[in-house]
């Protein structure tokens, strides 16, 4: 993985990122090279795939909704995901939380245009294949905390 530092980059709300109208989303990835992989034997994600929406529900007042999230990561041996809702808290870090406590990112904007940082936080991710219930752990260690993804096509619902 690219050396990439923690230290925060310039700030970026989540409706800067994504814009709070009903039914909106986007899409970033990133697919690691053999020769990226070879340099960083100790990185087990292979590819990410990360799509932020906004929606509105009927009780929800207009630009008051929710930001959902899907992440997808393939590993060297097996794929995975998780879901569940962004938001930003009193700092102004922007912190998706996994459904059924299966851990949580932050995302902010990289110095790349259009482009973010995903970082694994609380240790790592649990993650489930829909054709296997068998969930697996992605700890966010040593070279699989931190994800450079780049603006992508969504694909078609």
């Amino acid at each position: 993985m690219t050396a990439l530092t923690s230290t925060p980059v310039t700030a970026q709300t989540l409706a800067e990122i994504l814009a709070p109208r009903p039914d909106t989303y986007a899409c970033w990835q990133r697919s690691y090279s053999a020769d990226h992989l070879a340099e960083h034997p100790l990185q087990k994600v292979t590819e990410v795939f990360f799509h932020l929406s906004y929606y509105e529900m009927e009780h929800h007042e207009a630009g008051k909704g929710n930001y959902s999230f899907s992440v997808d990561f393939t590993t060297r041996e097996r794929k995975g995901g998780a879901g569940g809702l962004c938001h930003q808290d009193d700092q102004g870090q922007v912190i998706c939380g996994g459904d059924c406590d299966s851990g949580a990112l932050t995302i902010r904007n990289a110095r790349t245009e259009g482009s973010l940082l995903l970082e694994l936080t609380s240790g790592g991710m649990t993650l489930t294949d829909c054709g296997d219930d068998t969930p697996f752990y992605l700890p966010a260690e040593p070279d699989d905390t931190l994800f450079l993804v780049h603006p992508a096509h969504c694909p078609a619902d």
